[in-house]
């Protein structure tokens, strides 16, 4: 949020800012950030969502699915995306482990360990966010086995190598043939 010198914080984004301009918006915000732990935070966005969903028919539910760019497959093949994630692998010098990561991160992962904004990741209710970019995943995963390797030897020089072909998702809109809000990606 930017400063304003006679009305405290006003937030840039005008969604957020017409949801702020409620009475007992601001106050609602902190209690929601700060004012709770994550475990009471997930509790109670758990019991949101699940009294929304309570409330929506299949129809609904159907009509979501048929308008919402994060829900419908990509239009790339199954078999071409299968032929071209077989070619990198074959391609990744010796040494590398190929791994299957998880499809969500620890919250805040793409905006501590990269620079990702984090309105552009899906936040998830359960403290995490939906994977952007594999090479997140990775670093982190790099980072443990770093530290497990000099816990068990100071000296350790031994390498981590990782690899891995990840489905991601993004939640930024691009106005462009072929930008997908989700798509594969492979990092090393």
């Amino acid at each position: 949020m930017r400063r304003h010198e006679h009305d405290g914080d006003i937030p840039a984004n005008p969604a957020l800012r017409r949801v702020l301009g409620r009475p007992g918006g601001p106050e609602l915000l902190d209690l929601l950030s700060n004012g709770m732990s994550g475990a009471d935070l997930t509790t109670l966005l758990l019991e949101v969502f699940r009294r929304r969903a309570d409330q929506r028919t299949p129809a609904e539910v159907m009509r979501r699915y048929r308008d919402d760019r994060f829900v419908a497959p990509a239009p790339t093949g199954f078999t071409a995306l299968r032929r071209t994630e077989d070619a990198l692998v074959s391609a990744l010098p010796e040494g590398f482990e190929t791994l299957v990561l998880a499809p969500v991160l620890p919250l805040a992962a793409h905006s501590a360990v990269a620079t990702v904004d984090p309105r552009k990741v899906i936040a998830t209710v359960r403290g995490s966010e939906v994977a952007a970019d594999p090479t997140n995943a990775l670093a982190l995963e790099a980072s443990l086995r770093r530290s497990v390797a000099l816990a068990a030897d100071p000296r350790s020089q031994v390498p981590v190598r990782l690899a891995a072909s990840q489905r991601v998702t993004r939640a930024q809109h691009f106005d462009a043939p072929g930008m997908l809000a989700h798509f594969q990606v492979f990092g090393w």
